[in-house]
């Protein structure tokens, strides 16, 4: 099975459980919500990469023309598909779709969202490169992700090397890349940003 195949078997797996947790920093997520719609317009396309049971999506969807959410777990997808059927929006697409997925020939976006997802991603680079075509001239990609602590430590070194890896070996755990603060910066300048 494929590395992305198994990623999203495992986000698929969850995905009702994930659905029903209840979002750990209500706060935290809330800022992130209100500083993502300061970037937006009324008139504005937007696509969320990783929009998972796409609660995002739905509550951005009122500030903008369109929003598409794209994940690559088919159950992640049904759930807010059910959600987006709840509330009878109807600028408010999901699909199944990886980042690599996304052809730039297709149009291009006025805002690019990828919240809690760049850590995820096996190829960083050629998705970053991917989102940067994938923008429009003057649009915004705007990214909320878990990176690598500065001064990690004996503890983050132990589950870095041992816990995740285990993990995800009997299943109960995704691909993970923590990278620190600079190189993600890096990367995201070399990628066209």
């Amino acid at each position: 099975m494929a590395a992305s195949s198994k990623d999203a078997a495992f986000w698929s797996k969850i995905s009702r459980k994930y659905a029903a947790d209840p979002i750990r920093n209500m706060d935290g997520y809330l800022q992130t919500l209100d500083r993502t719609k300061s970037y937006l317009k009324p008139e504005d396309h937007v696509l969320e990469i990783g929009c998972g049971t796409g609660s995002t999506a739905l509550l951005l969807a009122p500030h903008v023309a369109h929003i598409t959410g794209t994940d690559l777990a088919p159950g992640m997808i049904e759930i807010a598909a059910e959600k987006r059927a709840e509330e009878g929006l109807e600028n408010v697409t999901f699909k199944v779709a990886e980042t690599l997925d996304h052809n730039p020939q297709d149009g291009a976006y006025d805002a690019i969202l990828a919240h809690n997802l760049l850590h995820l991603l096996h190829d960083l680079d050629q998705s970053l490169k991917r989102i940067a075509a994938l923008t429009k001239t003057g649009g915004v990609f705007i990214s909320k992700t878990v990176c690598a602590p500065e001064a990690g430590g004996i503890k983050y070194a132990l589950i870095r090397a041992l816990a995740i890896p285990l993990m995800q070996r009997i299943g109960k755990a995704p691909y993970v890349n923590f990278i620190s603060v600079p190189d993600l910066e890096r990367r995201i300048e070399r990628a066209g940003f």
